[in-house]
């Protein structure tokens, strides 16, 4: 994932193609090359994928009885009018947690993609700023900014994937009456 948050900062890619002359040179609008994740596509569909791997992963865990009480947080307990008010929060919650992980995908794919395409924008008003001459070195400085970011993506990619499924797929440790595990 890191070589393709790089992939942009290689010189022609997102710069040669095809496009029209303006003011200041010529203007890609359709380049030849782009960055894998400076397009929305390519973010959306690794989100999706993670996101059909972790539904597995959690219904192998959990069962689909055991996904459904891990998101609705029925645990028992207790009964009469307190009961009933905890079952309508319960489901509350539930519905909320639905909502969360359905709207995961968006969040992963939008933070990645975001940070990439903003980076190579940034690059490329750099260079602008630059002229013809010296863009090159204007630019300079934040090459090495996009290499950490596109590092530290990757990584949060990661890390919010690795968190997401370990906690739809952790057990919670249920004591009997006598007190010992199940």
């Amino acid at each position: 994932m890191v070589s393709t948050n790089w992939f942009g900062l290689l010189p022609g890619v997102g710069t040669i193609g095809w496009g029209h002359p303006g003011e200041h040179g010529f203007h890609v609008t359709d380049p030849l090359l782009r960055g894998a994740n400076a397009d929305f596509n390519m973010t959306f569909a690794m989100a999706m994928v993670f996101f059909v791997l972790w539904t597995v992963w959690a219904l192998q865990a959990n069962g689909l009885v055991g996904f459904f009480k891990h998101l609705f947080g029925a645990k028992g307990g207790l009964g009469g009018f307190m009961g009933l008010v905890l079952v309508v929060v319960f489901f509350a919650v539930g519905l909320l947690e639905v909502v969360s992980i359905l709207f995961r995908p968006v969040s992963l794919s939008f933070r990645l993609y975001g940070n990439v395409f903003a980076g190579e924008n940034m690059l490329e008003s750099m260079t602008h700023l630059g002229g013809a001459t010296w863009g090159w070195l204007t630019a300079l400085p934040f090459y090495f900014m996009e290499l950490l970011v596109g590092l530290v993506q990757a990584l949060v990619f990661m890390l919010l994937t690795a968190v997401f499924t370990l906690l739809i797929c952790s057990h919670d440790e249920e004591h009997g009456e006598d007190g010992s595990h199940h």
